[in-house]
């Protein structure tokens, strides 16, 4: 190997390195960011805007968010992990510790009865903070000539969400002028499917790889020894991969729920194992809502739709005199897909190594956790104004995209209404002429 490849190469090597040691260490610095999509996102601290150049103040804010903390929406996590539980302990097949969490998993159980995929007191809360860091946050959209159209698809979790933002905001500005809808009308830009990609997310290709991918991932035995003193009855009567995925998603779940900071899952897990679980969960999220190319690359289009309106959107809204904010709830695979598709912090990463996703920093807790947003917020001089800049938000917090642009984190509007037709029309064509060539 020439010297220039080999520096190349070893630089590559060290940033992966890094990369991968910044999620260890992430996860020491809390641990609940190993449950994934299902971390709880909290407002934290104001996060500190760059000022928009020439003087430009936010006229229009186009929103789509994840509900906050919910109840898992599958009760069989909690009831099948008790009855697996309970039936060992019935026959003494329980170490103390295994009698421990028996009694921990029946205190989430009776906490989330009846209540499957709603939204938790945790949640509610959630929603009302990140409402008003926005209000705080960007003064000039939030006055008393400003409109605000707030939406939600059907999904319990979603409306009560969208609610419980639209209380915190009533409080906080009055009066305003907003309207609030849930309906199938608006599904096509707000959760739309494709049965064409759906069935390719995972077929015989990619099941093999996530399958060995898997497998190298889990150790169960450690577990399994600590809460069952009999392991021929494990052997014989114990899905030991089952129950360890279900007491991990139990654990990550703790944190959304009446008993966070009372109790915990976590303790019953090493950190290498909580790291190894985490692994297969964001490989799993990648290869479903991210640009695997062992599934083609092509799921984060699923979402397309969702871009091209927010694209309308924002050329339907440059004449407006007032301010406008849509404000949609969604889910959080649609949120973890749209940023994918429109690249914020480089996340449209297209590899078929699912080893290498920490090292090129793809994270699902740092794209789609719950209450995560991607905002894309307008900014103008005045009405008049043709240079019309935008500036997207991941999360709050300021993110890149992949356009040329003199004023980062502020992109040309033109410039990015460009760049994104651009890119669908290519992968409508490409669909389309493999479609015309397969006839």
């Amino acid at each position: 190997m020439k010297p220039k490849l080999i520096i190349i190469a070893l630089l590559t090597m060290a940033t992966g390195s890094a990369q991968a040691q910044s999620v260890v260490k992430e996860l020491q610095e809390d641990v609940n960011r190993a449950a994934g999509m299902f971390y709880a996102r909290q407002a934290g601290k104001m996060p500190k805007d760059t000022p928009a150049p020439g003087g430009k103040k936010p006229f229009y804010i186009n929103h789509y968010g994840c509900p906050g903390s919910y109840y898992l929406d599958k009760n069989e996590y909690y009831t099948d992990t008790y009855a697996t539980l309970a039936k060992a302990d019935s026959l003494g097949k329980l170490t103390k510790l295994g009698q421990d969490v028996l009694r921990r998993i029946a205190l989430l159980k009776a906490d989330a009865y009846h209540r499957s995929g709603e939204l938790t007191a945790r949640g509610a809360q959630q929603s009302r903070d990140l409402v008003k860091q926005m209000v705080q946050r960007f003064p000039d959209i939030f006055i008393p000539q400003g409109y605000f159209s707030v939406r939600s698809i059907v999904e319990n979790r979603c409306i009560m969400t969208m609610e419980e933002g639209l209380l915190q905001l009533s409080a906080m500005k009055q009066p305003i002028v907003a309207r609030s809808k849930a309906s199938m009308q608006e599904v096509r830009f707000m959760n739309p499917t494709d049965k064409e990609l759906i069935a390719q997310r995972v077929d015989s290709l990619t099941r093999i790889n996530y399958d060995r991918f898997y497998t190298l991932n889990s150790n169960d035995g450690r577990l399994m020894t600590s809460l069952f003193n009999d392991q021929s009855y494990v052997l014989n009567h114990i899905d030991a991969a089952k129950l360890s995925r279900q007491l991990f998603l139990l654990a990550g779940n703790v944190q959304n729920s009446e008993l966070a900071g009372t109790m915990t899952l976590w303790d019953i897990f090493t950190p290498e194992e909580i790291h190894q679980h985490w692994r297969k969960q964001n490989a799993w999220h990648y290869i479903n809502y991210g640009g695997c190319t062992l599934n083609g690359g092509y799921q984060p289009y699923l979402q397309r739709s969702v871009l091209r309106n927010m694209i309308h959107m924002g050329d339907s809204v440059l004449k407006r005199y007032t301010p406008l904010m849509h404000l949609r709830y969604t889910h959080a695979n649609v949120v973890m897909s749209l940023a994918c598709l429109m690249d914020l912090n480089g996340c449209n990463l297209h590899t078929e190594n699912l080893d290498s996703l920490e090292a090129y920093g793809w994270v699902n807790y740092r794209i789609a956790p719950l209450g995560g947003t991607i905002e894309m917020i307008h900014y103008r001089a005045d009405h008049d104004d043709p240079d019309v800049l935008v500036k997207v938000l991941l999360n709050g917090q300021e993110a890149t995209l992949p356009i040329e642009t003199d004023c980062a984190p502020y992109y040309h509007w033109q410039d990015v209404k460009r760049y994104y037709l651009r890119k669908l029309y290519r992968y409508e064509n490409r669909r389309f002429n493999f479609k015309t060539r397969g006839r």
